[in-house]
């Protein structure tokens, strides 16, 4: 089948670009609270290490957490959020199981995958990836380098949010797109909220990582 590329056994990625990704009211609870529950204490954690705000999570195809994670630059400059995630997935997950996995869950992301993540996901194998703050957020959250990089290194603003390798969406958009109903009250209440700790997550990275020895990250 010509301009097709096969990854696993009876999975094949078309050149079409894939759909866009599309959730419930319910579905898009389920990823704030595992934000809220599973992905924020480990980032509070991850802070006090003078490791950024970010986090990530990869969940089953019923938006169930399969493996929450937190960013941990002070290990390792490399390890953004996303790619400490697959990193510790993969290290309990077996080799041969790897693969089918990814490609049957979700990707979820606090924060929208710079270029070095995004990449990794699709390394990964998913296909599927949900963020909650945009580009645009983190840059107001004081840290630009995912649209600074992105621009210097490729000459783009973004990378494509539908492609032939996976499709990726904002939970605030989506949000924004629900009916009128009580999930989209609650969604949009358990929303604010989650602003609100990550403003306080953001302002304590800044403030604690300048007497931090252990920060001497360049892209601080």
């Amino acid at each position: 089948m010509a301009g097709n590329v096969k990854y696993f056994e009876g999975v094949v990625v078309t050149d079409k670009p894939r759909a866009p990704l599309t959730a419930t009211g319910e579905e898009l609870l389920k990823m704030l609270k595992i934000i809220e529950n599973d992905i924020i204490p480990l980032t509070e954690r991850g802070v006090e290490t003078g490791s950024k705000m970010f986090g990530a999570a990869i969940m089953d195809k019923n938006h169930n957490c399969i493996h929450p994670d937190t960013n941990a630059e002070s290990l390792c400059p490399t390890f953004h959020a996303e790619v400490k995630c697959i990193v510790s997935w993969s290290k309990k997950t077996p080799a041969k199981d790897r693969g089918p996995i990814a490609q049957s869950s979700i990707f979820l992301a606090t924060h929208e995958p710079c270029m070095m993540c995004i990449s990794s996901i699709l390394w990964g194998g998913w296909n599927k990836c949900w963020y909650f703050f945009g580009y645009e957020n983190t840059a107001e959250q004081g840290i630009p380098h995912d649209i600074n990089t992105m621009h210097e290194l490729w000459g783009v603003k973004s990378y494509r949010k539908q492609n032939k390798y996976l499709s990726t969406n904002s939970i605030m958009d989506a949000i924004k797109e629900l009916p009128e109903s009580s999930i989209k009250t609650e969604c949009l209440e358990l929303q604010a909220k989650l602003i609100k700790e990550y403003d306080r997550l953001s302002t304590k990275y800044h403030t604690e990582k300048v007497n931090n020895a252990d920060n001497s990250l360049v892209l601080g």
